[in-house]
């Protein structure tokens, strides 16, 4: 008996966390990556926390646990990951985190003891690298978590003048007001998985402001300042890394340092994508076939292998070669880690010709991200909101699965209109 019930308790908590735009697919790794980071109790109370943050009193309400335990068992759920908790206008807030990026990444960056961390990294490369039903969802969308910043030295004074101050690493680190460093979550499993990463070295995730704050309060992470932030990332660009930060223009809070080898974003792109990623930066790779000597020096730099060496006699300064790099554009990362390894000027990053949009803010990101994978509903009307709310929920997950046709239409009005109504309504830290 006590199995069915221990059973039941993280079939509960898989479909809350299901309910995610990330999601959690009904399979034995998911459920025993939730049994290893989850306790019983742990998942009893996740099971019943709304979607959106909510008071110390509204989840005790929900879960019907005494509001002084209940925070005392909240705090130590967010020392391993499990639940954010910010202090938003002077109220201690908290929402269940999700899996990413969030309780996945928070079981591998740091070294810990009470959860299995081999058997947990089999696990998450299944889920992330070897699951497409998994993976493919989370970066089809381009309000996914993460988005890829161009090297900003890989762009000409004329280009460099054209990007954002979002489409900047540099920016980003530079205004985050506090900075840490943990294990990147990435090349942690592929150590358990027996193949250390020869390209970088562990410690390398960088928290940006509020990010920074949680990872450092609940020791996921070591404080790090300004200057050493700026340092690491300017030593990774040197040491060919893909930059892939927070997907907003506003308040990120993190900074992935991410190689080919080890990333698990990037390797699952490889192994299942042959489309435009929708989490690439706004520029590409354009190599000038006059000036190209076929070298390939840029075809092995490439951290996504979307750089060929292709048999093609061509002149270059009075010179034959018989060989060209050529880039495969529809599904370059843009991240300008090729630019560098080019001596002869052949390459260069072009904004694209069809810019992706970065949500303005956190709040924008997770209701978009919601939409495109049918789940708003979820989001927006949430257990413990009421009769009324109840109703609507039902009415929203009924637009949610018209024909595709009409969900266009109803998708581009539910952005326009209700998702900036949300936004203005709701204050966000």
């Amino acid at each position: 008996m006590g199995h069915l019930a221990a059973k039941s308790i993280y079939s509960d908590l898989r479909k809350r966390v299901d309910k995610n735009a990330v999601g959690a697919p009904d399979s034995k790794e998911m459920f025993e990556i939730l049994s290893l980071v989850f306790s019983e109790d742990d998942a009893r109370i996740a099971a019943k926390m709304p979607m959106k943050f909510a008071s110390l009193n509204k989840i005790s309400k929900l879960t019907g646990i005494e509001p002084n335990e209940l925070k005392s068992r909240l705090s130590s759920m967010a020392d391993r990951g499990l639940v954010f908790d910010f202090e938003i206008h002077g109220r201690m807030l908290y929402m269940l985190a999700p899996p990413v990026v969030g309780f996945f990444e928070f079981s591998m960056m740091r070294e810990r003891k009470d959860i299995d961390q081999k058997r947990m990294s089999e696990l998450l490369h299944h889920l992330l690298i070897e699951d497409p039903a998994f993976g493919l969802p989370f970066r089809q969308s381009e309000a996914a978590p993460f988005r890829v910043r161009v090297h900003e030295t890989a762009l000409d004074e004329g280009t460099f003048s054209e990007v954002l101050d979002y489409e900047r690493a540099v920016k980003m680190v530079e205004d985050a007001g506090k900075w840490s460093v943990s294990l990147c979550h990435c090349r942690h499993v592929a150590h358990h998985m027996g193949r250390d990463c020869q390209k970088y070295k562990m410690e390398s995730c960088i928290s940006l402001g509020m990010g920074a704050d949680y990872t450092i309060r609940h020791g996921l992470a070591r404080e790090i300042s300004r200057q050493e932030a700026m340092e690491l990332m300017a030593d990774s660009r040197e040491k060919e890394l893909v930059h892939t930060g927070d997907n907003v223009q506003h308040r990120p809070t993190f900074l992935c340092l991410c190689c080919g080898c080890c990333c698990e974003v990037i390797n699952a792109f490889k192994k299942f994508a042959d489309h435009d990623p929708p989490f690439s930066s706004n520029f590409e790779a354009i190599i000038d076939p006059a000036l190209c000597n076929g070298c390939g020096k840029c075809k092995k730099a490439c951290p996504a292998e979307v750089i060929d060496l292709v048999e093609q006699e061509h002149t270059v300064n009075g010179r034959v070669f018989k060989k060209l790099c050529r880039v495969e554009k529809e599904v370059c990362l843009g991240c300008g880690v090729c630019h560098a390894t080019c001596k002869f000027n052949a390459l260069s990053m072009k904004r694209r010709a069809r810019q992706k949009i970065t949500p303005e803010s956190a709040i924008k990101r997770v209701l978009n991200h919601a939409i495109d994978e049918g789940k708003l509903a979820h989001l927006i009307l949430d257990q413990g909101d009421g009769i009324g709310a109840a109703v609507a929920n039902r009415m929203l997950g009924a637009m949610l699965t018209l024909p595709p046709a009409r969900q266009v239409l109803a998708n581009q009005q539910v952005r326009s209109r209700f998702v900036d109504m949300m936004v203005a309504k709701v204050k966000v830290p």
